[in-house]
């Protein structure tokens, strides 16, 4: 109990989330094989990929652009897993096709886990990224809100995440006085939240810039992003 209380202590949550889900990818490879993740999986990411994308200025900010790509995963992902089972149904008719199915399940549902997790370290990077003004100041001051508003306005597809209205809101109050970094909240919680949470894992985690430096590499779908420091 001790030895668990310690690792949990000493290894970013970030980490432990990381190779929770690769964990749980796997295990899933084998209860569902090959063709049913490959096909639901894969074709869910690639309607997220082009809804954040192609899509970008057709979802509006904040959390509700948000709801709508967990509304068409949701759906996409049982439409697309649905197909994915009849024809894996199909294939396990064949004693032996079920087994070459599971065991070829294992390492795709793991590398299918392990893609999730890059497409989402080089979201959350990104999104760190747009809010570099902000990090590591006790206070908030206009020029860093105007930062954040012109990354978010040449990027549009992190309005879905950042509220342009938000920071009208907090352009408008750092116009009297800077804002308290413990009063951004009061703006947006979510926000407050990731620079609070969300970010001192992502600094602290040691799993995250090797999978970024090993994914970049990966072709048509890696690229370079530039890992936070400090």
């Amino acid at each position: 109990m001790d030895a668990v209380r310690k690792v949990r202590k000493d290894v970013p949550v970030l980490d432990l989330v990381i190779v929770a889900a690769v964990a749980l990818g796997a295990f899933s490879g084998w209860r569902r094989g090959f063709v049913v993740p490959l096909v639901a999986t894969g074709g869910t990411l690639l309607l997220l990929y082009v809804l954040y994308t192609r899509g970008a200025s057709f979802i509006p900010p904040g959390a509700f652009g948000l709801a709508i790509g967990a509304i068409v995963a949701f759906i996409g992902g049982g439409i697309l897993g649905r197909i994915g089972a009849l024809i894996a149904g199909l294939i396990h008719r064949v004693g032996v096709l079920k087994r070459v199915d599971q065991g070829l399940g294992v390492p795709l549902g793991a590398v299918l886990a392990l893609l999730t997790v890059y497409f989402a370290l080089v979201a959350l990077v990104s999104f760190d990224g747009i809010l570099a003004p902000f990090h590591g100041k006790p206070t908030v001051d206009e020029a860093a809100v105007a930062a954040v508003r012109a990354a978010v306005a040449s990027d549009p597809q992190f309005a879905v995440i950042v509220d342009p209205k938000t920071l009208d809101r907090m352009a408008a109050a750092a116009t009297k006085a800077a804002i308290p970094r413990d009063r951004v909240a009061t703006f947006d919680q979510a926000l407050a939240f990731y620079e609070d949470e969300v970010r001192p894992q992502l600094l602290a985690s040691i799993l995250a810039p090797v999978i970024l430096a090993v994914g970049e590499h990966v072709p048509f779908i890696g690229h370079h992003v530039a890992y936070p420091t400090a």
